[in-house]
């Protein structure tokens, strides 16, 4: 069984291949310049570019990519970043029906991003060792992704505004924040929606916290923080949430390219997903 994710898993296509996963990698554009993450540019240099003045736009992994991972004789399953917060869920099922063999393609919508997506990957690549078809995999990835929660504490509201993953009311409430806004995925994870307005950047990690405890987050869930270029905040949040959540396992992390094109430059993520199913789960 292949296991396929695109790089919100924050992984490079070396980095996928070590865990057993074949990466796809998102792409950015900048000034009618593209390049593929991880692979053609780095966070850095991404993050150089946009802080000088320039308008970033990100994509959906190269089609031929795409096709080339479901070239093969294997059952595929296609973990893609969460369906509306990208289009990477649409065109891989419209791919999937152009492979070789559709019918061992399977493309499953993670409904998430970033850290979690990452476990759910890897959650994949074990699963699919003791398992002898891919549907038996994602009848047992379900419950995982049900139970991921995403918030996000942008520096720079505009970026989100632009790139349109917001509910309307948080689109109309763009044009008239001054404080420090907390978002959080939707239900459905397809749109974020304002959590709270907070006075402070740690006044927002602590409205994320009390979210978190009312969500029933835990003993078994893993607790991430990841961050565009803000080791400080992100070092700040991750002691709160270790002092908050004793029982939960944590990660802090880097973000890439195409996420920092919709979350704006020292963006702070903070996420989790219940891992009680895989406690020895390598999340680095």
């Amino acid at each position: 069984m292949r296991i396929v994710a695109d790089s919100s898993v924050m992984y490079s296509i070396e980095q996928g291949a070590a865990r057993g996963m074949k990466i796809l990698p998102l792409a950015v554009t900048i000034d009618n310049e593209t390049w593929l993450e991880y692979e053609e540019i780095t966070t850095e240099d991404f993050l150089a570019r946009v802080r000088a003045g320039a308008m970033p736009q990100s994509s959906c992994p190269p089609p031929h990519l795409t096709l080339e991972a479901y070239d093969t004789e294997e059952e595929v399953l296609h973990i893609t970043m969460a369906d509306g917060l990208s289009g990477a869920y649409g065109v891989a099922h419209g791919l999937a029906k152009q492979a070789p063999h559709p019918e061992r393609v399977h493309v499953v919508n993670s409904a998430t991003l970033c850290a979690p997506h990452r476990a759910l990957a890897l959650a994949a690549v074990e699963l699919a060792k003791r398992c002898e078809h891919a549907a038996d995999v994602i009848e047992r990835l379900r419950p995982m992704i049900a139970s991921a929660h995403s918030f996000l504490l942008p520096e720079d509201f505009e970026y989100l505004r632009r790139g349109g993953r917001l509910t309307p009311l948080a689109a109309k409430f763009a044009h008239l924040v001054k404080a420090a806004p907390v978002m959080c995925q939707t239900d459905d994870g397809t749109r974020l929606e304002r959590l709270a307005i907070a006075r402070s950047f740690k006044k927002g990690v602590e409205a994320v916290v009390s979210e978190l405890e009312k969500r029933g987050v835990g003993e078994g869930h893993f607790i991430s923080v990841s961050h565009a270029d803000n080791p400080e905040g992100a070092g700040w949040a991750m002691d709160r949430l270790k002092a908050a959540f004793s029982g939960c396992r944590f990660g802090v992390y880097d973000l890439g390219p195409a996420f920092i094109t919709q979350g704006g430059p020292a963006c702070i993520a903070i996420q989790s997903i219940d891992l009680k199913a895989f406690p020895d789960l390598a999340m680095g």
